[in-house]
């Protein structure tokens, strides 16, 4: 059997695991729809959990697809290593009952308006940026006073990243799978660094 080739007009793994280094560097963002460097965003992003963890506020996700995964996976790591209340509202029975009886425009809006308090955090991530159910739980959020975070990717002019937001980052590329590990790697960034500081003041006292 033959050795299977590369196409190379497809590129490689590594130049692929290359292209995502340079999007994730290259991310915009906006602070209060105000353009500002991804740095800032980053302190901007680690601030707002910070501050739920001293003030004992919640985080809620929203996602769609790929999003809903990530939104899944780092709801837990929040709560795990941070000790922050976190919560996805990812449940089949639930959000079937939502989409049905009010469509899936609201099938996080509907959970998300019983539950949130003021100054709790909303992170919205949409690849696409236009997600009608993302945008409307955005909406909500707004409106209950809480603090935003989104995360978004194909065309600059979306809607998320264009939406009243705390912070908001814009992944430049129009790969889905570019987008959506950057989004992953972006949160797990503010994350552990947050993590890793509170261990090492842990181990500083013991």
């Amino acid at each position: 059997m033959k050795p299977l080739q590369q196409n190379k007009s497809m590129g490689s793994p590594l130049n692929w695991l290359d292209e995502l280094n340079r999007k994730i560097k290259s991310t915009k963002c906006r602070i209060h729809q105000k353009a500002s460097s991804f740095t800032d965003g980053l302190a901007k992003a680690t601030t707002l959990l910070k501050t739920a963890i001293d003030d004992k506020t919640t985080v809620f996700w929203v996602g769609n697809g790929g999003s809903s995964a990530i939104c899944s996976h780092l709801a837990q790591d929040v709560l795990n290593k941070l000790e922050i209340k976190s919560l996805y509202f990812g449940d089949t029975s639930l959000m079937t009952c939502m989409a049905n009886d009010f469509g899936y425009k609201e099938v996080y809006a509907r959970p998300l308006k019983s539950f949130v308090k003021k100054n709790d955090i909303l992170i919205a991530i949409s690849s696409s940026g236009n997600s009608d159910n993302i945008l409307s739980s955005v909406k909500l959020a707004k409106d209950k006073g809480l603090n935003i975070i989104s995360l978004s990717g194909m065309k600059e002019d979306n809607k998320l990243f264009n939406s009243s937001c705390d912070v908001s980052f814009f992944v430049p590329s129009n790969l889905y799978g570019i987008v959506e590990t950057s989004h992953e790697a972006i949160l797990h960034g503010v994350i552990e660094a947050l993590w890793l500081q509170k261990t090492s003041k842990t181990k500083k006292i013991h």
